[in-house]
């Protein structure tokens, strides 16, 4: 407690005896500093004689600027939060302590008490080795005698002089043809061709790529291409390691990714995304169900309902006729013709075959003879041709356009499917369906397997053997997998489980992040990402002629010719129409044929 308020008792007495118009100084050559310091700034003093240092007791008078102060105490990794100032007498004592200053995710401030114009060439191969070493260049240099704050410019190998606040972002707005270490792989906006034998990148396209050319030529940088790994996003292993990607990120390895990453957790603290650039859903696809046979496509022509429609409607008809048969017979009504001697069981049975004869449209043998059933018979001869034009032109297109068994279309059908769903990234299971409360997304996620795509794709492995599900972007369905959606070989569940913002990768910290942001948002505000995206999308509509299995499926070329394969059901109908009437004049044979005995055996 002692040694405590001996330090308040020291800080308040330098406050007290500092030099006004030397602090005004300062705090006008510390303003383009202090902008930048987002947190806390730790002092890290070696003897409670640095609070008569002016620059100490200047940082010290700073309004909103959170403090901690130490003495003799080193960084620790629970300083992740804070930045940090260190006093020194001169260089020298500087690189004395060369291995401090291995943080580059915070500020450091180096306060020299003096300098020697010799000592400039010793300050600048100390900003080179932590730049080399750690490529750590968030540090400013105050040398007190000078009255100056420097910078350090890698990319010019050159000491900055600090006049405004604006004076480290101008070193990341021109990097003067610095090579980047970029990454990037055949993604769904971004392909890559090179030699496999070298691993050299010979040439990348696509909208990411273009947004990677134009970053790069406003910042005036280098895009130095290296190799993919054979997992290209990557993720973490059980063992704790990270591959791909995101593990060449963790280590340090590169500078940016231009490629689309999900912007979520990837369970590491050294990566960092920049502005998102789209957005894209995660779907899932399985195998397109059978295609109806061409023998009972005409039952599959129209919906059942306007089936069950066309039969409601031809018994409601003939229980009308039948009414106005009654009606008329009731009032003594005379027809054009006798109807005299007829059984009403018999006459019921007429007015049904009549109106079912009518109704699919065939003459009727002998009109009604009442004037009151012809009108209602001249209705019902035109809904019948309303009825049947609408089925002729339902069958038509049912042959021109294959139809197919009704898909999966919710994920709960999906889930009733009870088929696996395969996934060939990690990323894909962490929270695809995890950590929801409905009991399908549960299941689902139960039955959530990694693969390893071998040389044929899952998506063309779903669309050969059916037997599971897999999940893959939706932009990907629409650009290099287009084909197996218009050729009828995949379905997309229209439900997508996840929604997710899309952005490049870099590792954190980064001294590229603000200005590779910049560019991103220019681009974005121009319209640019979106119009490459859209060509994009176009060319792969126009790229899928080249597919014969495509050209097949739409029979390009010629017109549809009917075989009787599509009139097989005319001929099963025929078939059964003839069976039915082979047993309906063999009872009525042989009911008459007991009559006959009877009526002899009688007479005899």
């Amino acid at each position: 407690m002692a040694s405590v308020a001996q330090l308040i008792m020291l800080i308040l007495v330098a406050a007290i005896k500092a030099n006004a118009g030397q602090d005004n100084s300062y705090s006008t050559l510390l303003a383009p500093v202090l902008e930048h310091l987002n947190y806390a700034l730790e002092l890290h003093l070696r003897s409670p004689n640095d609070f008569n240092n002016i620059l100490v007791r200047t940082l010290l008078m700073q309004k909103g600027l959170p403090l901690k102060v130490g003495i003799n105490q080193v960084v620790s990794e629970s300083d992740s939060i804070l930045h940090h100032f260190f006093i020194y007498e001169d260089v020298l004592k500087l690189q004395e302590n060369l291995g401090k200053f291995d943080k580059s995710d915070c500020f450091y401030l180096l306060a020299l008490e003096r300098s020697v114009d010799d000592e400039q060439q010793l300050l600048l191969q100390f900003m080179e080795t932590i730049w080399r070493r750690h490529e750590h260049s968030r540090i400013y240099y105050i040398q007190q005698e000078a009255g100056e704050v420097l910078l350090y410019n890698p990319f010019k190998q050159s000491i900055v002089l600090v006049k405004d606040s604006l004076s480290y972002q101008r070193i990341y707005s021109n990097l003067h043809g610095y090579a980047l270490r970029a990454y990037i792989f055949d993604s769904v906006y971004s392909s890559l061709y090179g030699d496999g034998v070298t691993k050299q990148v010979t040439k990348v396209t696509g909208p990411d790529a273009k947004v990677a050319d134009t970053v790069a030529k406003h910042l005036n940088l280098t895009l130095n291409y290296i190799w993919p790994d054979d997992e290209f996003f990557g993720g973490r292993q059980p063992n704790g390691s990270y591959n791909g990607g995101v593990g060449r990120v963790h280590r340090h390895e590169l500078d940016v990714i231009f490629a689309g990453f999900f912007i979520k957790d990837y369970l590491t603290t050294r990566i960092q995304f920049s502005a998102a650039v789209y957005m894209d859903d995660l779907c899932i696809f399985v195998q397109k169900a059978q295609r109806i046979p061409q023998s009972i496509v005409p039952l599959f022509a129209v919906r059942p309902d306007v089936w069950l429609c066309f039969l409601l409607v031809g018994f409601i008809c003939a229980f009308i006729w039948m009414c106005l048969r009654a009606l008329n017979l009731c009032l003594h009504i005379e027809g054009n013709a006798g109807i005299k001697g007829d059984h009403y069981l018999s006459i019921g049975w007429r007015i049904f075959i009549d109106t079912w004869v009518v109704w699919v449209r065939v003459n009727v043998g002998q009109f009604p003879p009442y004037n009151s059933e012809r009108i209602f018979l001249a209705s019902l001869c035109l809904v019948s041709v309303i009825f049947g034009a609408l089925l002729e032109s339902s069958l038509a297109t049912a042959y021109i356009r294959p139809l197919y068994y009704r898909d999966p279309n919710t994920l709960a059908e999906l889930d009733d499917s009870q088929i696996p769903i395969y996934i060939k990234h990690p990323a894909f299971k962490d929270d695809l369906f995890y950590g929801h409360d409905s009991e399908v997304y549960r299941r689902l996620d139960a039955k959530m397997l990694l693969v390893g795509e071998g040389e044929d794709r899952l998506i063309s492995m779903v669309a050969k053997l059916g037997r599971f599900a897999g999940v893959t972007r939706s932009a990907s369905l629409e650009l290099s997998d287009r084909r197996f959606i218009m050729t009828h070989k995949v379905h997309k569940i229209p439900q997508c489980p996840k929604t997710y913002h899309i952005g490049y990768v870099l590792p954190n910290p980064s001294p590229y992040i603000e200005g590779i942001n910049t560019i991103l948002l220019h681009i974005l505000a121009g319209g640019l990402l979106d119009f490459w995206i859209n060509e994009m999308k176009e060319r792969a509509k126009m790229n899928i002629h080249q597919y014969p299995e495509y050209l097949a499926e739409l029979t390009v070329g010629k017109w549809k010719v009917f075989t009787l394969k599509d009139v097989q059901l005319a001929f099963y109908a025929l078939g059964i129409g003839c069976v039915l009437a082979s047993l309906a004049f063999l009872l009525e044979l042989w009911f008459k044929s007991g009559i006959c005995y009877s009526t002899f055996k009688v007479l005899n």
